[in-house]
């Protein structure tokens, strides 16, 4: 008598390598590791919060006055205005109603006339912004105020709003 016996099939999947697959993921994290640059750190500015309208006219202040910390904040504050190009270059700037010219050099000029004056009353910045602006445009001219104020020997005190529709002309 012969006995039936069950023979045991073996079966087998399909062999993956694993050894070519560990070495192409340490040599992508290798990759990675050395070619990583790190974002560069945005500049700080400090930003005080001001109402976006005058509460007083500039025109109200006495010619004679010397600046005081009893000014209204309205009349310490340097009014600038920021108009965009269609492209959303920085076009026009408007200090305190002057219009300067789109040149850093002009732009840091008008800054120090304004911030070195030692009968100017002006301590802080309303920086209103066109809102299409472009962002790398704003950086340019806030680094631009920070300097001017640093070169003054001022704390940076900067604060902003968004341009109107009707405003800036």
């Amino acid at each position: 008598m012969k006995r039936r016996g069950r023979k045991s099939e073996k079966t087998e999947g399909p062999q993956v390598p694993v050894a070519p697959m560990l070495d192409m993921a340490f040599q992508l994290l290798t990759f990675f590791v050395l070619t990583y640059r790190a974002a560069p750190v945005e500049g700080q500015f400090i930003m005080n919060l001001l109402p976006p309208q005058p509460v007083t006219s500039m025109a109200a202040a006495p010619a004679d006055a010397a600046p005081s910390a009893e000014l209204p904040a309205s009349l310490r504050t340097l009014p600038t205005t920021l108009k965009a190009a269609e492209d959303g270059r920085l076009a026009r700037v408007t200090i305190a109603d002057v219009e300067v010219p789109n040149e850093q050099a002009a732009l840091a000029k008008e800054l120090d006339r304004y911030l070195l004056d030692p009968d100017a009353p002006f301590d802080q910045t309303l920086i209103k912004v066109d809102p299409n602006l472009r962002y790398s445009e704003l950086m340019t001219v806030i680094d631009a105020f920070t300097n001017a104020f640093l070169r003054a020997k001022k704390e940076p005190r900067l604060s902003f709003d968004e341009l109107g529709p009707n405003e800036g002309g």
